[in-house]
Order: structure tokens, then C-alpha cells, then sequence
């Protein structure tokens, strides 16, 4: 699906303001790359606003081989990457003064469906 795209070179463009992050407690063990698949499709349909409205499947993110990164229409920028040797699942946010509640509401969303994704792809994986 994705292979040998690195993370791009711009950051977040807002201050970071929640960091989160779900780590394999078993060093043997490693998040799988139709995980990381699944979830890059999952959270861009479920987030990433339509680039167009005529097609809805192109959407407004940008996809590399560890992440994914979008920007929504209130407010909320969100970052999702694997790091640490694909033990690690970070999820960082920003958002613009006075929209800090969008940001809570939407970290319980992405938090949810990174969990919820984890157990559909990978239920066995020990994690902290």
C-alpha cells in the first residue's frame, strides 16, 4: 500500500498540546504492517477532510510509511505514527486557541479507533 515514504519534512503547525502513545510491552514484539495499513485508511476516511466534493475518497492528509497526519475544519490538527522499531503507536495533537474541546472529543474518538484497530489486527500484542 505505502512503502518507503518518509515522514515529511513540516511539522505541526500549532504548538503540540496531548501526546499519547500505546508501546508493546514485550520486546519481541512489534505492531504489523497491515495494522499500520488499516489504520492509515481507517483514520483518513474517518477524519481527513474531502478534498473535493465531488469524490470523497480523495482526502486532505498526508500518508507515509510510519503515519499520517490531517488537519480538520475545527480547529484540530492530529499527527498518528508508529516509532521506536514498530513498538510504539504515538498519536500527537495541536489545536487553535479556543478549540480545546474539539480536541478532547476527537483524542477519545482516535484513541478508540486506534484501540479498536490494534485489537482487529493484532489482539495477541502485549501492551502498556
Amino acid at each position: 500500500l505505502i512503502r518507503n515514504v518518509q515522514r515529511p519534512a513540516h511539522k505541526m503547525s500549532e504548538k503540540i498540546q496531548f501526546g499519547w502513545c500505546l508501546q508493546c510491552s514485550n520486546s519481541h514484539q512489534f505492531f504489523l504492517p497491515r495494522f499500520l495499513h488499516t489504520l492509515h485508511l481507517h483514520l483518513a476516511y474517518q477524519y481527513a477532510l474531502p478534498k473535493t466534493a465531488g469524490n470523497p475518497h480523495h482526502r486532505r492528509c498526508t500518508i507515509w510509511t510510519d503515519g499520517i497526519l490531517w488537519s480538520d475544519n475545527e480547529g484540530v490538527q492530529t499527527l498518528v505514527e508508529i516509532v521506536d522499531n514498530s513498538q510504539c503507536v504515538l498519536l500527537l495533537m495541536s489545536c487553535v486557541n479556543g478549540y480545546e474541546r474539539n480536541m478532547v472529543k476527537l483524542r477519545m474518538e482516535v484513541i478508540k479507533d486506534i484501540l479498536s484497530d490494534q485489537k482487529d489486527t493484532c489482539p495477541r500484542l502485549e501492551l502498556q
